[in-house]
């Protein structure tokens, strides 16, 4: 299966793009994120759950001298530490994956958000103290209810396509909230 190509979806985060001294990419696909944070001498973890997008990305960061370390997760099953910012291009399309090759788009259930859900349940406790996420939603999210999550959500830049919207997010989370189990 051949990654995740450079898409709209992709070309605005890079647009927006802001990486910490440890950056991790979750589903990097094709790398041009953790490729482009390693550029500008952030720490970078890059994962995926696709076993040759990981193999490409290895292969890329050696033959550009960048230090990515690049491992194969389903979503934090793997990764380690924390991080200044972890970047996520999730799959946000409604439908069920049927194969690995689906979950690059969507696989996020009826509204394309379950992934997006169980990423948040998780993802605060992989961020340093003013650490924050970059997250890309879709307009067939259920924004609302993914905005319930103990976190501050700011919109940072956002793109209409065709069919749908694609938002930016900036996403901290709140100190004071417990999160839903």
């Amino acid at each position: 299966m051949s990654p995740y190509p450079v898409s709209e979806d992709t070309l605005l985060i890079l647009r927006n793009l802001h990486c910490g001294k440890r950056t991790l990419e979750m589903g990097t696909g094709n790398g041009a994120i953790a490729v482009e944070c390693a550029k500008r001498g952030s720490k970078v973890t890059a994962v995926d759950i696709d076993r040759e997008a990981i193999e490409e990305l290895q292969a890329l960061a050696k033959e550009m001298h960048l230090e990515i370390e690049a491992r194969i997760s389903n979503l934090f099953e793997n990764v380690c530490g924390k991080f200044d910012v972890i970047i996520f291009n999730p799959p946000y399309l409604p439908g069920d994956a049927k194969s690995l090759e689906d979950l690059q788009w969507a696989g996020g259930g009826e509204y394309g958000d379950e992934i997006i859900m169980k990423f948040l349940r998780e993802a605060r406790y992989y961020l340093e103290d003013e650490g924050v996420i970059y997250l890309i939603l879709s307009s067939f999210n259920r924004i609302d209810e993914i905005k319930k999550m103990p976190y501050h959500f700011e919109l940072v830049d956002k793109l209409k396509l065709s069919f749908h919207e694609i938002y930016l997010y900036r996403v901290k989370p709140m100190a004071d909230k417990a999160l839903p189990h």
